[in-house]
């Protein structure tokens, strides 16, 4: 009995000791290279339903600079502080002022009318009121 506890000490110790070495914290650390990454790309055909050359300029190269920089002109500081502004808004407005409630937001155009297609009664209940 003595025996085998002893055996089964070194046993343990020694799995212990191999857990122990077993995190080697010195190993080099491999650096991970993004170029090495490879990437398969699918070449999706889109199918528009329409040939596009049709509504496409003459001679007409995707992969041309259509645009150059020094067609923008700028306006220097000096120019738009003597720049003559409208005042269009009225007296009191002020663009950070917060609606009080709902009632301050308008969304609806008084000139749009909605028309639905479709009778809604029969699909909902009896006695159904939206506005209770």
């Amino acid at each position: 009995m003595n025996k085998r506890n002893i055996l089964l000490s070194f046993a343990f110790i020694g799995l212990l000791i191999q857990g122990a070495f077993a995190n080697n914290i010195e190993k080099e650390i491999e650096e991970f290279d993004v170029n090495s990454v490879q990437y398969i790309e699918d070449e999706e055909v889109f199918e528009l339903g329409f040939d596009t050359a049709d509504y496409l300029p003459e001679n007409f190269d995707p992969y041309a600079y259509y645009f150059n920089l020094s067609w923008v002109e700028y306006v220097e500081d000096a120019e738009i502080e003597t720049l003559e502004v409208k005042n269009n808004l009225p007296k009191d407005f002020d663009a950070y002022a917060n609606p009080k409630g709902i009632e301050g937001i308008n969304y609806i155009d008084l000139n749009d009318e909605i028309v639905l297609e479709i009778n809604t009664n029969k699909y909902l209940p009896k006695g159904f009121n939206a506005f209770k």
